[in-house]
Formats: C-alpha cells, sequence, structure tokens
C-alpha cells in the first residue's frame, strides 16, 4: 500500500517520465525506419516516375555494356565511358516509357510472336537474333535454346558452367531488346497512322503547275557586322517568350573553374631535339639486321619495323603523316629524314629496302594427315607432274572451308568483303594466325609447290594468279614525342597548389591564375549526363565532385585529369529541373538571333541596290545563277519552305526582293517557266511526304512523353 501511495502522490511526474519513454521509442523507431529510407535512396543510381534502380542492377548492367566494347577491341577513355553510361540509362527510360505507353494502348508481343522473330517462322527473323545464333536453322537455334536451360546447364561439366550461364544471361538480354524492337515498331506503325496532310494543304500542292526557278543564294555569314549582334534584351525577350524550347528534365549545374594544361618547357624541347637527332644518327648507320635492336634503345610506344616489304596502299594505311610517306615513296634505300618537330613530336622514317613485287598472290592449299603415310609425298608428286591442284584439295584436303572451292584460301578483308588475293604482309599476317610460313610463297616461284605445316599435318601450298608489279618498301620509324618533364609538372602543379593555398574565395584565385597565365573559365553548365568538364579529358571527377557540392563551395584539393591538366573548380549555382537558366543557354540564342539578324540585314542591303536582273546578284555576291526544276508546294529538304512560298507566288518571269530563307542564306529568285502538273505524280510526292512526316511525328510523340517522365538521376553519387 505503501508503494501505491508513492506512485499516486507523483502521477504527474509518472505520466511525464512515460510520455517521454515513448517519444523515446517511437522517435528511435523513426530514425531506425529512416536510415532504411535513406540506404535505399542512396543505393538508388535512377528513379523514374518513382520507379527505383538500384545502383547494384545498374552497375552489372552498364560492366555487361563495357566488357562488350572492350571485347570487340576498343580501349575504353573515361569519356567514352561515361557515353556507355549515359546510353544504359536511356535505355532504362526508353523501356519503361515504352512498356508504360504500350500497356495503355493494348500493343504486346506473345510468347510466341517472340520465338518467331528469335527463328524466323512465318516471318523475317530479328537481325540481333540471327547475329547472336549465327544460324537461321530453327533445329540448330532449338538446340542452342535448349542447352541454356537450367537444366542442361546444372548438367554441364564445371568448367562450362560459367560460360554456359553468360551465354543465358545475354540470350535472356537478346529477348529483352527483341521484343522492345518489336513494340517500337508497332507503336511507331500505330501512331503513324494518326497522322494526315488536310485538305486545304492537299489542294493547295495538287496545284495546277510546277515551276523551274532561276536562283541565287547566298551564305548569310558574309555579314560581319556588330549590329548583328542580338542585344541582352532582345536574347531576354526571346528567352522569356519561348521557355518551352529550354526545358530541363535533369536539374543543371554551372561550374567556374581554374584550368592548366602542362605543356613541355624549352628545356623538354631540347632534349627531344637531341634525341631526334640521335635517333636519325643511329638510324642512317642501321642495317635490316640490327635497325631492331637498335628501336629497342628507344622508350616511344610508337615504333615499327615491316620485316617485309609494304605495297603503296599499305604504306598509306600506317598512320604515318603524308610527308613521311612521300619521303618514303620518293628517297632510295638507305635514306633516312630529318624532320621538324610537328605536334609535339619528330617522326623519324628510315626506307630500309625498295623493290619491284607483285602486288598480291592468290593461294591455294591441301591439308593432309601424316598417318596416312606416303599421301603428301604421293600428292606433292601429282602436282609437280602437272595434276589438278583444285582436283586434288576437293578430294583429299581436310580442311572443309577451303576444300570446295578447289583449295583457295577466301578471307573477309577490311571491308567485309571476301579476298582471295593477298601481299607478302598480309601472307604474314595470316601465318600469324595459323603457324604457316605462307610468306615463304613470295620468296620462290609462282606456282612453286611449298610444303608446309608440322606433325601430325602437312600443308601443301601454291601461289597463283600473280598481280601486276608494283614499288614495295620496307620500312622502319620512330616517333620521338616532346613530353614535359617531373621537373616541370611539378613546377607547374604547386604554382597552381599555391593558388589554392591562398584561399580567399574563388575570384580571388582566378585573379591570381590570371596573371600567371592560366585559364579561368565560367558558368559552365554540366548535368549528371556530361562526360567531362568542357574540352578537359578524364574530368568526370570535377563533375562528381561538384554535382553534390554546395553553392559557392571551391574544391578542397587541386584534381589532376588525364596526364597534364591541373584545376580548380567551384560551384556556381545549382539549377533544379524545369527551365534552364539564361546563363546556361545564353550562346545559343544568341547564335540563333544573330543568324537570323543578319540575314535580315543582309537581304535588306541587297534590296536597297536595287539590281535588276539575277546576273547583277550573282556578281554582287560573287556567286552564280542556279536553275532548280520541278518546284511546288511541297517542301524538300535542301530548301527550306519559305523558298517554295516565294517561288509559287512570284509572278511568272519576275524578280522577287531578296529574302531570308532560314538563319544560314538569303536568296533571291525568278520563276522562267512552268509546266503542268501529273496528277497522279504529285499525289505520289505528297503520299510520300506523308508517310515521312508520319514517322518523324510518331517519334516526336515519343520522345515528348519521355520528357514528361519523372526523373530522378543520382549516378553523380557514383560515377
Amino acid at each position: 500500500m505503501a508503494v501505491l501511495e508513492k506512485i499516486r502522490s507523483h502521477s504527474v511526474l509518472l505520466v511525464v517520465v512515460i510520455g517521454i519513454a515513448l517519444a523515446g521509442f517511437v522517435v528511435g523507431d523513426l530514425f531506425t525506419s529512416g536510415r532504411t529510407f535513406w540506404s535505399k535512396s542512396e543505393r538508388t543510381a535512377l528513379s523514374i516516375d518513382d520507379k527505383d534502380v538500384s545502383i547494384e542492377e545498374y552497375s552489372v548492367r552498364l560492366k555487361e555494356l563495357e566488357d562488350q566494347a572492350q571485347a570487340q577491341g576498343q580501349q575504353l577513355s573515361d569519356e567514352q565511358r561515361m557515353q556507355l553510361n549515359n546510353q544504359l540509362a536511356q535505355e532504362y527510360i526508353s523501356e519503361y516509357a515504352l512498356t508504360e505507353v504500350t500497356s495503355r494502348v493494348g500493343l504486346g508481343v506473345s510468347d510466341e510472336e517472340l520465338y518467331a522473330l528469335l527463328v524466323g517462322k512465318g516471318i523475317a527473323p530479328s537481325p540481333l537474333a540471327s547475329q547472336f545464333f549465327g544460324t537461321t536453322d530453327e533445329q540448330q537455334i532449338n538446340d542452342l535454346i535448349k542447352r541454356l536451360s537450367d537444366k542442361q546447364i546444372q548438367a554441364a561439366p564445371a568448367e562450362q558452367r560459367a560460360q554456359l550461364l553468360q551465354a543465358k544471361s545475354q540470350f535472356e538480354q537478346l529477348q529483352k531488346q527483341i521484343k522492345s524492337q518489336r513494340l517500337q515498331q508497332k507503336l511507331t506503325t500505330l501512331l503513324s497512322r494518326t497522322y494526315k496532310i488536310n485538305d486545304v494543304d492537299r489542294e493547295l500542292a495538287l496545284g495546277k503547275e510546277s515551276r523551274s526557278i532561276a536562283l541565287v543564294r547566298t551564305s548569310a555569314a558574309m555579314i560581319t557586322d556588330e549590329a548583328a549582334k542580338p542585344s541582352d534584351n532582345e536574347v531576354k525577350k526571346y528567352y522569356d517568350e519561348h521557355p518551352d524550347f529550354y526545358k530541363m528534365q535533369y536539374p543543371l549545374t554551372e561550374v567556374s573553374y581554374i584550368s592548366l594544361q602542362v605543356v613541355p618547357s624549352q628545356a623538354d624541347y631540347k632534349v627531344a631535339l637531341d634525341e631526334k637527332n640521335k635517333a636519325v644518327a643511329e638510324l642512317r648507320t642501321a642495317t635490316a639486321s640490327n635497325i631492331e635492336e637498335v628501336l629497342r634503345g628507344y622508350t616511344t610506344s610508337s615504333k615499327f619495323f615491316s620485316k617485309t616489304f609494304l605495297t603503296g596502299a599499305e604504306l598509306d594505311e600506317l598512320g604515318l603523316g603524308a610527308e613521311q610517306v612521300a619521303f618514303i615513296k620518293g628517297s632510295e634505300a638507305g635514306a633516312v629524314n630529318d624532320p621538324q618537330l610537328v605536334s609535339d613530336r619528330y617522326d623519324v622514317v628510315k626506307l630500309v629496302g625498295k623493290k619491284m613485287a607483285t602486288s598480291g598472290v592468290s593461294v591455294r592449299m591441301i591439308v593432309l594427315s601424316d598417318s596416312v603415310k606416303g599421301q603428301a609425298d604421293s600428292i606433292m608428286a601429282q602436282l609437280n607432274s602437272g595434276a589438278s591442284f583444285a582436283e586434288l584439295a576437293k578430294k583429299h584436303s581436310l580442311d572443309q572451308s577451303t576444300a570446295a572451292s578447289g583449295g583457295l584460301i577466301q578471307l573477309p578483308n577490311r571491308y567485309g568483303m571476301v579476298d582471295s588475293t593477298f601481299s607478302e604482309s598480309k601472307l604474314i599476317q595470316i601465318a600469324q594466325g595459323s603457324g604457316l610460313n605462307l610468306d615463304t610463297l613470295y620468296k620462290v616461284p609462282v606456282g612453286t609447290v611449298v610444303r608446309l605445316g608440322r606433325a601430325p599435318i602437312s600443308v601443301l601450298v601454291r601461289a597463283e594468279n600473280p598481280q601486276p608489279a608494283v614499288e614495295s618498301y620496307q620500312v622502319a620509324f620512330v616517333s620521338i614525342p616532346a613530353t614535359f618533364s617531373p621537373e616541370t609538372y611539378n613546377e607547374k602543379y604547386a604554382a597552381m597548389n599555391r593558388i589554392l593555398g591562398g584561399g580567399g574565395g574563388f575570384e580571388a584565385m582566378a585573379k591570381k591564375a590570371e596573371k600567371e597565365g592560366f585559364s579561368v573559365a565560367r558558368n559552365i553548365p554540366i548535368s549528371t549526363q556530361s562526360p567531362a568538364l568542357g574540352q578537359i579529358p578524364s574530368s568526370r571527377q570535377v563533375i562528381s565532385w561538384a554535382l553534390n557540392a554546395k553553392e559557392g563551395e571551391v574544391g578542397q584539393k587541386l584534381y589532376t585529369c588525364g596526364t597534364d591538366y591541373l584545376v580548380i573548380p567551384t560551384v556556381v549555382k545549382h539549377t533544379p529541373a524545369g527551365i534552364a537558366p539564361l546563363s546556361a543557354v545564353r550562346e545559343e540564342i544568341v547564335a540563333y538571333l544573330s543568324g537570323k539578324k543578319k540575314a535580315e540585314t543582309l537581304a535588306k542591303n541587297l534590296e536597297a541596290k536595287h539590281l535588276a536582273s539575277l546576273d547583277a546578284y550573282a556578281t554582287e555576291l560573287q556567286t552564280k545563277v542556279d536553275t532548280l526544276v520541278d518546284v511546288n508546294y511541297i517542301v524538300r529538304g535542301s530548301e527550306p519552305a519559305t523558298f517554295n512560298g516565294v517561288a509559287m507566288t512570284t509572278p511568272m518571269g519576275k524578280l522577287s526582293k531578296p529574302f531570308a530563307a532560314n538563319n544560314a542564306e538569303v536568296m533571291v529568285l525568278q520563276p522562267v517557266a512552268a509546266t503542268p502538273n501529273d496528277p497522279a505524280a504529285v499525289s505520289a510526292q505528297i503520299k510520300q511526304q506523308e508517310l515521312g512526316l508520319a514517322r518523324q511525328y510518331s517519334y516526336r510523340v515519343f520522345a515528348n512523353f519521355i520528357q514528361n517522365l519523372k526523373i530522378k538521376d543520382n549516378r553523380g553519387r557514383f560515377y
């Protein structure tokens, strides 16, 4: 009872204590769940209409894109990686938009339709499927699909499972791509059917005649008058009147920065000159037998020695400058050039040897097994006695890819066409892949049968069909770059670091930088899609920092971009998605209005001259008179719509006033002849135009839907 009395006497205090405890519990729970929410937000790469794409999922697909590009031999730069990144983001957005739109209008792709597109059953197979499977045979494709089932993969040897799982993932991605492509085709067709040219335009286009028009046209760029530059008020007025032109789906950040590109000092140029003189002297005394050893003494990666002779066409493809190629073709064997510095490098070349030789030969081969004793000797004897190489190849060669063509080697060239004529250099390249010294055929008379290969395989080869002899060259070259030394780099780094360390705000730093001759760029717009800061390579790291920094904040470290740029950035302003700020689009508006003013000014100036003929206008503009035929109200791609209107409304034989056709040019015209329209031909033109416009507008409708999606791009957190 005593305890109960104590509780009653302190009841108010007790309620307060319990209330605080409960509040603490609720707040604690809120913070716990809040951490989950914030963690989810921090792990989202992209959000489309509140549908989140996790960074884990996004990174997997991005890695697949990068791996595909690298598998094709691409060495991806930072900028190319970001372009792939942007491509992937757009794929996510387009996939979502396509799914949303098609589901609303009842479009879809059934499993049966998808299968038909994979194997070409009843319809043409998808090109993507044909490329993936490498065949259009339904049975072969079904066998391949079965091999990618979970059951088959589990039953496969352990060393094959990883490869099969990767193939399965690629197959699943293929199906998504084919389905999306088919949906896009259906949607485009549906939207295209909603557009028709109206009866008024159709009747106008079907008018009585088409005209031949004599025309003088000139670029408005010849006007350089300062009066053609729009005023600040004109720029602002245009911006205010056209807000829809400058809609931003993503936030924009404006950045100012100090940058320095480190370049070689005079001392560095002297080192390169000395190295060039050394290379010229050493190459002059070098011979074919020791020139590789000489080249090994140079650390540059840009050096080359052709062990065989190159045709003139192959020499042109080496990537040497035109001056170096001309030197090689015009010199005698043993000559070495003494180059000037071009683009901060010296390209030293030596013509090691020169000869006349066939530009190419065809090669036939017979592949034989040494297990058939004496077969190779017997067939070689038959060939030397005049037997048909082609017939023996068809009968005996184990290589089915060449046996059917009589042993003739045929390979795709750089243009994708089949080639069966090979130069000496090309045969060496083939030899590197096959292990056969096919270039031996250039060391024996054409038609000689040569035995190559090694146990358990023998290969009989013969050159035939020699092409006309051309001059061929054996060359060596080494490129000596003029690069900045560590001392030069450290000096410039220290100078930039002093500016950063001096503090005082960005503008104070910028003034010091300009005094030292460093570059200062202001109000440069960037977004999550920007691959680089201006023209500075490998500068995505600066963009990532700026997207997440506060307005007015200056980078706390000196950014090194690529191998030779140093950057100090500051964030000027963050602008949320909506209308782009005038500062970000000002140059675009100025360019547009300047072009318009130049065209209008030039037209007025020409009109004031009161010239009486097209020839007079042509003389005045230093151009010539052209004639365009079959002109009517149907606008063609080569002339703006204004031209058609003026051409069809100017009286026959009369001279039009000079007029601004668009922002790029000014025209004066004269109708010189008229021909009655062929209604059928004009109707066909209108139909073709209608189909083209319908397709264009269908793309615009879909693009507009994408533009109106609510997108939150968080990739700046991670990339």
